[in-house]
């Protein structure tokens, strides 16, 4: 019988104050017009996102927020170095969040060049054993169930 993996769940990803202050590689991927949220149609870019300070990585995220859909817009298909940190509020509004940018901090730069991307899983061999297993039962001579 062939095992079959589930659906990933929907995820509306990290929130800018989630990431604040922290280490991030930025990916664009693309600008999106016209998404349909509870406060009406709003514009947003999706980009992949990796954490340097947890080595977490977060696919497709949404950044609604005009401050950061502007920053990284013109950078579709580049990877962008920062810090999400919040801004100078203008009178009578909140402070925006904005990416700092962090591509002349040599500290910064050298645990961006060293992060390693997480390695998807190896697929089960058949009989659902995965391959180092099914190696190992080999050289003993033995089968998997």
């Amino acid at each position: 019988m062939e095992a079959f993996a589930s659906p990933a769940a929907a995820s509306a990803g990290p929130k800018p104050a989630d990431l604040q202050g922290q280490l991030l590689i930025f990916k664009p991927i693309e600008y999106r017009t016209g998404i349909e949220t509870v406060n009406g149609p709003a514009d947003a870019i999706s980009c992949d996102v990796i954490n340097l300070d947890t080595n977490q990585e977060h696919s497709d995220v949404l950044f609604f927020n005009i401050a950061i859909r502007n920053a990284l817009r013109p950078l579709i298909g580049q990877r962008v170095l920062g810090r999400i940190q919040q801004g100078v509020a203008k009178p009578g509004k909140t402070a925006p969040w904005i990416i700092v940018d962090a591509a002349a901090d040599q500290a910064a730069i050298a645990k961006a060049s060293a992060y390693k991307p997480s390695a998807p899983a190896a697929p089960a061999a058949a009989g659902g054993v995965p391959p180092e297993v099914a190696a190992l039962l080999a050289q003993l001579g033995a089968k998997p169930l």
